[in-house]
């Protein structure tokens, strides 16, 4: 029962500075597949973020500077495909547009907010996907790995999409 869901790049390209890490890589350890499956994708402050996948908000963390502290800060955005077998998360954002909140549909390229730096961590974009084996509700949330999938996007053209091929086994997904 496997399925295929076209991502493109989830920064502005003019911004990307490059990849900081990836799953399991640094700070991203622990038990919730939003920090272990977590890549970190460098981009200038103010860098445009965009929604990498069509999807539906399922949670939504308005920025709030008095929050921000060294591992959390920025807008978090939770979002499913449109099939709930697969989602994302994203954080660090500001300027998040007012019509994002929970229960609202975005399409692939849709702008989600801006990158936003704090401190002296290096500004980036932190984005994690899962694969929900079985689907949303109750379904069991495997992180996958596409942290090169989005470097080579990043670093291509504007506006390419790659489809990638979830199998609903437990495994990695693949693209070409």
């Amino acid at each position: 029962m496997s399925f295929d869901i076209d991502i493109s790049m989830a920064v502005d390209n003019s911004g990307f500075t490059g990849g900081l890490g990836g799953p399991s890589q640094g700070g991203h350890q622990g038990s919730n597949w939003y920090i272990q499956y977590g890549m970190d994708l460098g981009a200038d402050d103010g860098t445009l973020v965009y929604a990498a996948f069509d999807a539906h908000i399922t949670k939504f963390q308005p920025h709030d500077p008095v929050q921000d502290n060294g591992k959390v800060y920025g807008a978090q955005i939770f979002m499913r495909a449109p099939n709930d077998m697969m989602g994302g998360f994203y954080t660090h954002l500001t300027d998040v547009p007012a019509e994002i909140a929970v229960g609202t549909t975005v399409a692939r390229g849709d702008v989600l907010g801006r990158v936003h730096s704090f401190g002296g961590i290096p500004p980036h974009l932190h984005l994690a996907l899962v694969e929900i084996i079985g689907g949303a509700p109750g379904g069991q949330y495997v992180g996958v790995d596409l942290y090169q999938l989005f470097l080579d996007l990043e670093s291509s053209e504007p506006g390419t999409v790659v489809p990638v091929t979830f199998s609903q086994d437990g495994t990695n997904p693949t693209h070409l």
